[in-house]
């Protein structure tokens, strides 16, 4: 008879990386950023001013910032990585997102 493969359960708690939460608590913050931009052009049709651009340009550093953390949370060693996964890829999708607006502002 064939021995049977024992599943093996763990309840171990891990952590989540702090970089992780960061790059992903940026990059939510940029995702509301930018709704909330393209939300105020939309409704200011076009006319929104100066410091719409300033607001954008925070935006942008901050997807960045948290593009920068969410690789820096995948160095950190026995810890859940969830949120550096969520970080990193919302703010690769959200610099895209930037540099598409970006463009049409230019054009």
């Amino acid at each position: 008879m064939a021995k049977r493969k024992q599943e093996v359960y763990s309840f171990a708690e891990k952590k989540y990386s702090v970089n992780g939460v960061a790059s992903a608590a940026l990059s939510v913050a940029s995702v509301v950023v930018l709704a909330g931009l393209l939300l105020v052009s939309f409704l200011l049709k076009g006319r929104a001013g100066d410091w719409i651009g300033a607001a954008g340009f925070t935006g942008i550093v901050m997807a960045c910032c948290g593009l920068w953390y969410g690789f820096a949370g995948f160095k950190d060693e026995c810890k859940s990585y969830f949120c550096s996964r969520l970080g990193t890829i919302l703010s690769a999708v959200t610099i895209a997102g930037w540099f598409f607006v970006v463009c049409i502002g230019l054009a």
